[in-house]
């Protein structure tokens, strides 16, 4: 019975001196077992007592009223006709007494036994408000806190309102445990990288529910019935875990007399820096509203410093006073209160911050209102945590996670000596299709399956879309043509430019089947180029013409900026089309869509979205990464490439631009090098998906994201097999939906816990194979196990590396291959498997066949099931540029021309 959560915070408040009931002196404090002190307790009670009578409440329904704190003083208010109340048996039986013993209780209070979630028999329509506090944290999950929340709104009057308090913050988890940490004697002159690996622990082994504040406006999306949503932080002039830590959500029916989501800013530090002068700007100015934002938040300044430190080993960890970089909060509310205007305290852009809202009475109209809280756009499941059920031996330290490394080379592939005779094949049953990659929203599967060797994250609901990019990006631009997709570039302006260049790059027989090469270093100038390949079908083939190139297909089209033009050589029948870096506004000529009757030939769902040259032959990559992407909710997207974009920037931008993100670049004022800095910037820009970067720095942003409880993606791996990367508060980093990583033993099945094995890479980030290389694509590119979406075959690439789940299930990357990786076993036999669409891999004698895969080559050595991987076969991949003689490219036109300035 999950009622029964009721805090042992607020069952305490009606125990303190002054409230007439004996009994134990109160809550103790999480910093030192000690009481947390009477004078504070009244001060929270007082504080969510004043926000509930913010709210309509002539019918009130508290659910989890416990000892009656809340209730008892409720009903004595003259707007209050009637209190439900529920509770667990002993609180009903305990306040049953007190409110028989008191007239207006007896009168007004009718209290029954039943869960949280019981809604059964309650009156619909009826409630003004209702209260849930202080129960939320005892939770199991986010789902019960859903099937709550929906079953509670039906109950409310028209205009009605759900209060949630005692709400405890997610995105400050590791600072809240990092300061109880530091509490302790002697902890500050510890091992810091043990003391980092004990907040970890504490973090993870979380009893309670923690939720992001971001998550009521991602819920209110969902819910039709709610019209405004209000999160606030707690008023009080005491600083403890109570005030530091919780904070309340109003989730109301009624239409919202203010939204204040862009209320005019005023950011701390720029023109108000202190009281006074917020003073003086309110009496010179008297704005109707104004948002203080970024206010250092000093009720946690020393804690997410100490917390900081943890990762910067020139700085002392400990919790000596900061230099106050703000003064407390009340103070700032009440500087505004005495010149008449409501204070509305609430968190920042990030975890350390906080926004104060200031509504002059007199200009706002009362009622409920929206946007106090200016909270990012989130996808719920990375909202709230999976608290632990059971306390359980703490397990060996373990570092940090170790990021895919980017540029990697895979293992050189050994081919066999002499060899034994035939093995026996093991009569285990072939795996079947997994539900394990996926997960329900509120429990990801790195938190519930840390040990399985998979390692994946939640995957869509929806099915694969058959629309390929160029079609996902239409629907974009017509749900939001003038929403900004790049700094100064709406959505319509960029579909309309990469038109026109499209129709340039057609003139020149680029289309399905042909490559275009593309060179340009402005974020903008390359999303109008690849776009624009896109939208002919031809792949695109990104470069950086300062490195030396490996040896690539052959393109129809180079695509350059004037940088480029200089740095690469002419190609023999392409033609290069240089883009002037100051021809950027649209000509005149208006919107030229480009459609089928433009193209060489329509689109196939085979087509590559791109190709890269690799190292074991040129890497065809084809949309499923973008499409992925599709079907997740939109995060702006920060672009960290410095120069040339790469593959990987490439997939990265086009799935930004298909969801509706807008793509955030920094000036030169940010040093792209200071992780701090860079961290900085992004919560300003809201951003939460990162392109580019350096791998040093990425780390570096991922440890500090994480301590702070904050949400960041990055990308990375290779481009036969890419990875997404999610870091979400309260979960360690996990693949984005879609993305699956395998830890297999020689007869490649899932490792067990704690053991190392190959690394493969499946789902999303799986490329299409090696372009006219069957050998190669062959031997790297084998059957996934465990099955694709909806039943069908599937293929996952083998990384030649080895790795290990962490016992908090970060995904190590190990050097090297594993020890009995049968591909580079000498002794080792194989048979060669094919499925349906034609594709045929190496697979180890030894392993059980996949479910869609027949063997077409029986047992034998290496090398002669390499030579039948070469053998003829009509695959779909060799026959879409069968005319070039390079692999994967069509011969350009011998009529070129060089063309500047061509159409962005």
């Amino acid at each position: 019975m999950f009622d029964s959560g009721l805090n042992e915070q607020r069952d305490a408040l009606a125990t303190v001196p002054g409230d007439g009931l004996a009994g134990p002196t109160g809550p103790v404090s999480s910093y030192d077992a000690l009481p947390i002190p009477p004078a504070h307790l009244r001060e929270w009670r007082d504080a969510t007592l004043g926000r509930i009578r913010e709210l309509p409440r002539r019918r009130v329904l508290e659910i989890g009223a416990g000892t009656g704190t809340l209730l008892t003083r409720l009903a004595r208010d003259a707007e209050v006709r009637t209190c439900f109340a529920t509770g667990s048996s002993a609180a009903v039986a305990a306040l049953t007494a007190r409110v028989e013993a008191d007239p207006v209780l007896r009168e007004k209070v009718r209290l029954e036994c039943r869960d949280a979630d019981d809604t059964h028999g309650l009156p619909t329509g009826y409630f003004d408000t209702i209260v849930v506090d202080s129960v939320v944290p005892s939770f199991p999950d986010l789902a019960h806190l859903r099937t709550v929340v929906e079953r509670l709104l039906p109950l409310l009057a028209p205009g009605g309102s759900l209060f949630l308090g005692g709400l405890r913050n997610l995105d400050l988890a590791h600072c809240f445990r990092t300061g109880t940490a530091l509490a302790r004697p002697g902890a500050a002159r510890g091992d810091r990288e043990a003391l980092r690996r004990r907040v970890d622990r504490e973090v993870a082994e979380e009893r309670e529910l923690l939720l992001s504040p971001a998550l009521f406006d991602a819920l209110a999306r969902d819910l039709p019935a709610v019209r405004a949503v209000d999160v606030r932080v707690q008023r009080g002039v005491q600083h403890n875990e109570l005030t530091r830590y919780r904070y309340d959500a109003v989730l109301s029916t009624a239409e919202p007399a203010a939204d204040l989501t862009a209320a005019p800013r005023a950011r701390w530090g720029e023109e108000i820096t202190t009281a006074a002068t917020l003073a003086g700007h309110l009496r010179a100015r008297r704005p109707a509203v104004l948002r203080l934002a970024a206010v250092p938040n000093r009720r946690v300044h020393d804690e997410y410093a100490a917390m900081q430190s943890l990762f910067n080993p020139l700085e002392s960890i400990d919790l000596a006073p900061q230099d106050a970089p703000a003064p407390a909060p009340e103070v700032l509310c009440r500087a505004a209160e005495r010149l008449g205007y409501r204070a509305l305290p609430t968190w920042g852009e990030r975890p350390d911050l906080l926004d104060i809202v200031l509504l002059d009475p007199e200009q706002v109209p009362a009622g409920p209102l929206t946007g106090v809280y200016a909270a990012p756009v989130v996808e719920t499941a990375g909202c709230a945590n999976t608290p632990a059920t059971d306390h359980r031996p703490a397990g060996p330290d373990v570092g940090p996670p170790v990021r895919l490394p980017k540029d990697a080379a895979p293992s050189a592939r050994t081919a066999p000596g002499t060899l034994p005779s035939h093995t026996v094949r093991a009569a285990a049953p072939a795996p079947r299709a997994l539900s394990a990659p996926t997960a329900t929203a509120a429990r990801p599967v790195t938190r519930t399956r840390p040990a399985t060797g998979i390692w994946a994250g939640a995957d869509t609901d929806a099915p694969p879309s058959e629309a390929n990019v160029a079609s996902l990006f239409a629907a974009q631009v017509a749900r939001a043509p003038e929403a900004l997709a790049l700094p100064g570039l709406a959505y319509a302006e960029l579909d309309a430019r990469s038109d026109l260049l499209a129709h340039a790059l057609l003139e020149h027989r680029a289309g399905p089947g042909t490559c275009v090469l593309t060179a340009m270093s402005s974020p903008a100038g390359f999303a109008v180029a690849a776009l624009a390949v896109v939208k002919t079908g031809a792949a695109l083939l990104p470069v950086d013409p300062t490195l030396d190139l490996a040896e690539a297909p052959h393109p129809v089209v180079l695509l350059l900026d004037e940088m480029a033009d200089l740095l690469l050589p002419a190609v023999p029948g392409a033609a290069r089309l240089v883009r002037d870096a100051a021809a950027g506004p649209l000509p005149p000529a208006g919107h030229l869509p480009v459609t089928d009757a433009d193209r060489l030939r329509p689109p196939c769902p085979g087509d590559p979205l791109l190709v890269v040259p690799g190292e074991d032959g040129t890497v065809a990559v084809g949309g499923e990464a973008v499409a992925a992407a599709a079907r997740t909710a939109p995060a702006d997207t920060a672009w960290l490439v410095r120069g040339y974009p790469d593959g990987d920037a490439a997939i990265g931008l086009l799935s930004a631009l298909v969801c509706g993100a807008r793509v955030h670049v920094p000036d030169g004022s940010v040093s792209r090098d200071v992780p701090h800095e860079v961290l900085g910037w992004l919560h300003r820009r809201g951003a939460r998906m990162v392109l580019g970067g350096a791998d040093d720095v990425l780390g570096a942003l991922l440890a500090l994201v994480r301590a702070e409880g904050a949400a960041l993606s990055v990308s990375g791996g290779w481009a036969e097999g890419r990875l997404v990367v999610e870091q979400v508060p309260g979960s360690p980093p996990r693949p984005a939906p879609g993305y699956r990583a395998y830890l297999l033993d020689a007869l490649l099945r899932p490792v067990g816990p704690g053991e190392t094995g190959s690394l493969y890479i499946a789902g999303a980030g799986v490329a299409q194979g090696y372009a006219g290389e069957p050998g190669a694509d062959g031997e790297r590119f084998l059957p996934d196990p465990f099955g694709g979406q909806g039943g069908g075959t599937a293929r996952m690439w083998r990384t030649g590396r080895a790795a290990r789940l962490d016992e908090d299930g970060s995904l190590r990357v190990l050097d090297g291959p594993v020890h009995d990786d049968p591909f580079t076993d000498e002794h080792a036999t194989f048979v060669v498997l094919a499925d349906a669409t034609g594709h045929r891999a190496l697979w180890p004698a030894t392993a059980a066949i996949p479910e869609g895969w027949c063997e077409t080559h029986g047992e034998d050595t290496y090398a002669p099931c390499l030579d039948h991987l070469h053998s003829p076969l009509d695959d779909d991949l060799d026959d879409l540029f069968q005319t070039s003689p390079h692999p994967g490219i069509h011969r350009a036109p011998t009529d070129v021309t060089h063309r500047r300035d061509a159409p962005t």
